[in-house]
């Protein structure tokens, strides 16, 4: 009980004997477990790895995955699921923020035990991006990056760093980040489209679209904000038909959510 305890408030128990290998075997169930979607069994593993050893780095690693992939699931009622708005969204959105704090605590012990775990500093870049703390987002990029040897995908933290220097109004350096993304993994949808939003403020339209366009494909590319993207760069095209295109392809993705009302908006605009 006395362990769970240190488990569970993240503190160390330096009277606990370490049981690596007991450790471990609970951390790759909890990863397995997660990657079936089973967060809450995913989360009892975890911790029961941070008892057998508060000093396995992955152990508080995987449970800080676990609370983000909670927050997410929040996040992705309120704003695709249905818009929501009012006291519900409120209390998802709180429940949200309280999960993405949770899991930067874990992390953050991650990389106090193994600075130079990339996969836990790319983590916690995802959460500073949440909370829109684009310098923290930035300085955990750098980080993860510098950490290659224990990050799974170099694209992906690549990718979240260059929309932190996005976000913060460095389209040049957004622009370099997310070209070494999407050169190092060519099919990958997320740093396209945010390569695509970079080229789209920087007025480069025809650039944009021909960035775009291989991933116009809902099934391949469920990124709901890119077919928005792509109709407003068409409209900058002065190619209407096609802006309605991706306008409506935008709708039928997920109708309720709010990009599909800013889709439905854009759409209204183009009727006579």
């Amino acid at each position: 009980m006395i362990y769970a305890a240190c488990a569970a408030t993240l503190v160390a128990c330096p009277s606990n004997p370490r049981e690596t290998e007991k450790s471990q075997k609970r951390v790759d169930l909890a990863k397995d477990l997660l990657a079936q979607g089973q967060d809450a069994a995913a989360e009892s593993e975890g911790k029961k790895a941070v008892a057998f050893d508060a000093r396995n780095e992955e152990a508080h690693q995987i449970l800080g995955k676990i609370f983000i992939v909670r927050a997410n699931r929040n996040v992705g009622l309120i704003e695709r699921e249905g818009c929501l708005e009012g006291t519900v969204a409120d209390g998802l959105r709180a429940e949200a923020n309280a999960d993405m704090r949770r899991a930067d605590e874990y992390l953050a012990r991650a990389v106090e035990l193994a600075p130079d775990l990339g996969e836990a500093w790319m983590d916690r870049s995802v959460i500073a991006i949440y909370f829109q703390d684009w310098d923290k987002a930035i300085e955990y990029g750098q980080k993860a990056l510098a950490g290659l040897a224990k990050l799974q995908n170099e694209a992906l933290a690549r990718a979240n760093l260059g929309w932190a220097h996005f976000q913060r109004g460095d389209l040049a350096r957004a622009a370099q980040e997310l070209l070494q993304a999407t050169q190092r993994e060519q099919r990958f949808c997320l740093g396209n489209y945010r390569l695509g939003e970079v080229l789209f403020q920087q007025k480069e339209y025809e650039d944009a679209a021909e960035r775009l366009a291989p991933f116009l494909d809902p099934k391949t590319c469920p990124i709901q904000q890119l077919f928005y993207l792509m109709g407003n760069t068409y409209l900058r095209l002065n190619d209407p038909q096609s802006a309605a295109k991706q306008l409506d392809m935008c709708i039928a993705m997920a109708p309720r959510s709010c990009v599909a009302r800013q889709c439905d908006k854009a759409l209204k605009q183009l009727t006579p």
